[in-house]
């Protein structure tokens, strides 16, 4: 059983295969006995899964573990086929409804109770703070106060918000459940919510607008049928017909999914037959690895639907205002109910999926994003009109006009739902250079980001209008509760959307923003802001999209004289200039201009004359004596500065001709000059066709001896010195890290890209360790990219190790290699394959316990009770997606491993992994002990959240 053949794409086909059979249960082709009973036993095999999933992780064996995992997986994802059909087959079953309705009821009780619902232990991987991919934090960000503003009613924002979302729990809890609304983390809880209020309202349609439901367009077919008459021949031909509708006349179809002896479905028997133990068919093994592209987060970002008991109209009594709101959104919340809106959304969705490009095998392309987005607006036309509303909240004015054209009517405002359906798929895609692909195509930023684009040019007088009310709210509302990824998500698509549209944003916004980055530039001052770091992202993201980098944004984007220029794009980090040293500039010269042999660079740089050179020109203040002060690697640091010039001095031209720029634009409206020296910005000439990642790609290996030798002459120096013994790879850890802090302080902030191929290329090159880059990611102000640099070592720590064990095989002794033929190997494959996961694992387990440990020292130093500080929400939000990237690189380089005859090998499983990771003591629960652990010297309450929720996630995920 596998619900991902193409990402999600199995799911949604059973789906819409399913609703066919509802429509052929309504035109009497199948007989609904036959579909409800198919339903149940679907139900049944859920249950079966969940029950056994439970027994078998609490049972504690690794491949319990793995099967019980999928287990769970399997019967959520049975449970939300059900009732994806369910509100299809209420409303075609005729004049067996009533026993139809109460079989359903049933049949949603039973995965209220055994699967999804409150009864059943249902832990949604949505769950704010603790679900493995949430995009909503387990409270409000811990922001400092940016100049000037007061947020003191941050706590009252986050209350109103915890009641709105009470409201839209509250709505669909009348099935008498208990006193407590059932939650509503993701579109599985959220369907089951639907499809209980559905069969409530049954038989009538007034719960939901959506038109789909009542579709039948099989009752417009008509057939002439000839009326009595006698047999003469010429009296039959002229024989009046009467038009009537056509039915269907035959026995209605039966529904056999097991197939007898034919066996044409082994996973329902093997679901049914399975007991309490797992125990069922040996030769059946379900695997459901995910279900990326089934489920989602559920993100609200509108206001919920008017409670029908409450008027609303109080600001028609005071004249005159309803006239000044948005019409279009006030619909969308007043007319669209919390079913129509999850139709709306599952219905973008499923476009989404069906539509989305492609290449075929022919190299034709289908599906254009423009193609796409059209399909998506008509999404529009699925929605009957709304009823007229009551008082004085009724039509008036425009409103009675645009009730003439029902068409119009059903849709206005439509434009909201599907721009808040695209934004929720948006904060919780795949985040970029994360060196993992997408987990589906709704997952994908850049294919929603290009949705979003095309409705803008598609409908750009009402999508326009949407999507600043929507990021208008979830900055003032979203933002300090998002995830650090979704954050830096919603930001990227800012900026994307920005560059796309011409940087057509009001300046009022600017202008209000422009306080929060403030705080996030002077960080030692005013500490971080979640507001701020949103606008630094897309601030980042748009100078990446551009040659010229932040210059385009100054003179494009902001208005002239705003002060996100000083804070964001001439941070002091961005425009920081030193007097390059005499040595320093030797050392270039000799490297990038007088291309000199390494050989000889490295004898000049280690030699006496060098050190001499240093220490008469150099005071050295390391009163401690430590071996990560900087003057202990000044050589290693003099050596990968010169190697990485070329960035340094495109990064000070750059910030030069942006502060040019910002100078002449205050010039221009008034404002003051500022401090900030302009002599000589434009004057260097620049080389169009330099590539600046290809000729230091080219360097790093070429150069690799000069860093070596620096970096050992260093750690000789400094154990030649120091008192006591020293552990030499601690030593050279040292050094290591302080190569990837020269990077990091050379390299622009937004330039990930750059950053991510530079690391990638010195731990190849193996001037750098994995564990080096890990201690470095995680040491000082820990960011949101921290992960993606950890997982690029996690990779790489992987594919040297597999590249090892080939080497090993075909060398001869004394470095001589050879070719050896297939035909003459006599090798056992599952023992090769076993070897290579062995050596992966040498390398990768010892990273990871490390990361883990640091990450649990870094949440438990967290003292806040009611607020997450950001650095935390960094690292405990990074630790879930970096699990993620290890499991995805273990499952590409090993299982998917290409075999010799060109395909994939199939020898190692998803199990053996698991097996292979507890062998070495880094199972689920061996590593949760870290968190265990931590839990004990953590003293705030927002760090122990985030403490069990990086333990849950380890448990779940290995």
């Amino acid at each position: 059983m596998a619900p991902r053949d193409t990402h999600g794409g199995f799911a949604r086909r059973a789906k819409l295969l399913l609703r066919y059979l509802a429509h052929l249960t309504a035109i009497g082709i199948v007989d609904p006995d036959e579909l409800v009973g198919l339903l149940v036993v679907l139900v049944e095999c859920a249950s079966n899964a969940t029950t056994t999933s439970a027994s078998s992780s609490s049972a504690g064996a690794e491949d319990a573990s793995v099967g019980g995992r999928a287990l769970s997986r399997a019967g959520r994802l049975l449970a939300s086929l059900v009732l994806s059909v369910v509100p299809y087959v209420t409303r075609g079953v005729g004049r067996r409804r009533d026993d139809v309705r109460q079989r359903l009821t049933e049949i949603v009780d039973a995965i209220d109770g055994g699967v999804v619902g409150r009864g059943s232990g249902y832990e949604s991987e949505y769950d704010p703070g603790t679900g493995a991919t949430s995009v909503l934090l387990g409270g409000e960000s811990d922001d400092a106060s940016p100049p000037g503003i007061v947020m003191g009613g941050a706590d009252d924002e986050g209350e109103e918000e915890e009641d709105v979302d009470d409201d839209d729990n509250e709505e669909g809890d009348d099935d008498g459940g208990g006193d407590r609304p059932a939650p509503c983390a993701d579109t599985l809880q959220d369907l089951l919510r639907t499809v209980r209020k559905l069969i409530a309202s049954c038989p009538s349609s007034s719960a939901t607008r959506f038109a789909l439901l009542d579709d039948a367009p099989w009752r417009a077919l008509m057939m002439e049928v000839p009326t009595e008459g006698g047999d003469d021949m010429d009296e039959e031909r002229h024989r009046p017909v009467e038009r009537t509708r056509m039915r269907y006349q035959g026995e209605p179809l039966s529904l056999d999914l097991i197939g007898g002896d034919e066996c044409r479905c082994r996973s329902i028997p093997y679901l049914l037959s399975i007991d309490d133990r797992g125990e069922g068919d040996e030769n059946v093994e379900i695997r459901c690895g995910s279900l990326d592209g089934i489920v989602f987060g559920r993100l609200a970002i509108f206001d919920a639907p008017l409670n029908p008991d409450e008027d609303g109209d109080g600001e028609d009594e005071e004249g005159g205002k309803v006239e000044e709101v948005n019409q279009n959104h006030e619909s969308y919340v007043n007319t669209f109910s919390l079913i129509d809106r999850f139709f709306l959304s599952d219905a973008v969705r499923d476009v989404l999926l069906c539509h989305r490009p492609m290449v075929s095998e022919a190299g034709a392309d289908r599906n254009t994003a423009k193609e796409v987005a059209e399909q998506v607006w008509a999404v529009s036309h699925l929605f009957k009109s709304p009823p007229p509303l009551s008082g004085a909240a009724g039509m008036k004015g425009d409103e009675s006009a645009l009730s003439q054209n029902s068409s119009q009517a059903a849709s206005r405002g439509i434009e909201y739902g599907i721009i808040e359906t695209l934004l929720s798929l948006v904060v919780q895609a795949t985040p970029t250079n994360s060196s993992t692909p997408s987990a589906s195509p709704l997952h994908s930023h850049l294919y929603i980001s290009r949705i979003i684009l095309e409705l803008t040019k598609l409908q750009p007088s009402l999508v326009p209008q949407a999507i600043v009310l929507a990021v208008s709210g979830m900055f003032n509302d979203f933002v300090p509760s998002l995830t650090p990824s979704a954050r830096e998500n919603l930001g990227n698509w800012f900026g994307f959307h920005l560059v796309n549209t011409g940087y057509q944003w009001p300046r009022a916004y600017w202008d209000h923003w422009a306080p929060y980055a403030s705080c996030v530039a002077t960080a030692a001052s005013c500490g971080r802001n979640s507001r701020g770091e949103f606008i630094k992202v897309a601030l980042h993201s748009m100078a990446s999209m551009s040659s010229e980098g932040a210059l385009s944004v100054v003179k494009e984007c902001l208005p002239p004289g705003n002060a996100l220029v000083r804070s964001v794009l001439l941070s002091n980090r961005e425009s920081e200039e030193e007097e390059m040293s005499s040595m320093e500039r030797d050392l270039t010269n000799r490297i990038w201009n007088m291309a000199e042999d390494p050989e000889s660079i490295r004898c000049y740089l280690i030699s006496d004359e060098v050190s001499e050179s240093h220490h008469s020109s150099v005071s050295v203040n390391n009163a401690d004596n430590s071996m990560h002060h900087k003057s202990v690697w000044w050589r290693t640091r003099l050596a990968a500065r010169a190697l990485f010039h070329p960035v340094q001095r495109e990064k000070l031209r750059m910030t030069r001709a942006t502060q040019y720029a910002w100078k002449e634009q205050q010039s221009r409206t008034g404002e003051g000059g500022g401090d900030i020296a302009i002599d000589g910005i434009m004057d260097e000439d620049v080389d169009e066709t330099e590539d600046l990642l290809a000729d230091l790609s080219d360097a790093i290996p070429r150069f690799k001896p000069v860093i070596l030798a620096a970096l050992a002459r260093d750690a000789d120096a400094y154990d030649s010195i120091s008192s006591g013994k020293l552990d030499d790879d601690e030593l050279l850890l040292a050094g290591e890290v302080s190569i990837l802090e020269e990077l990091g302080n050379i390299i622009p902030y937004w330039d990930l890209t750059m950053a991510n191929a530079l690391i990638e290329c010195l731990t190849k090159c193996r001037i750098v360790s994995g564990v080096a880059v890990a201690k470095w990611a995680l040491a000082g102000d820990i960011d949101t990219h921290w992960w993606k640099f950890v997982s690029l070592a996690f990779r790489n720590s992987i594919f040297d190790a597999c590249s090892s064990f080939h080497a090993a095989k075909t060398d001869l002794g004394g470095g001589i290699g050879m070719i050896v033929d297939d035909c003459q190997r006599d090798e056992d494959p599952a023992e090769s394959a076993a070897v290579r996961l062995g050596e992966a694992l040498k390398s990768t387990v010892p990273l990871l316990k490390f990361v883990i440990e640091r990450a649990c020292q870094v949440l438990a130093a967290c003292s806040t009770d009611k607020k997450v500080p950001l650095a935390c929400a960094d690292v405990a939000d990074g630790m879930k997606h970096l699990l993620h990237a290890l499991i995805f690189h273990f499952h590409s380089l090993l299982v998917l491993a290409p075999s010799s005859s060109g395909g994939t090998s199939g020898v190692l499983t998803a199990t053996n992994v698991q097996k292979g990771f507890a062998s070495m003591d880094a199972d689920g629960k061996k590593l949760a002990l870290f968190c265990q652990r931590a839990l004990g010297s953590c003293k705030g309450e927002q760090g122990k959240v985030l403490l069990q929720g990086l333990s849950l996630a380890l448990e779940k995920l290995f």
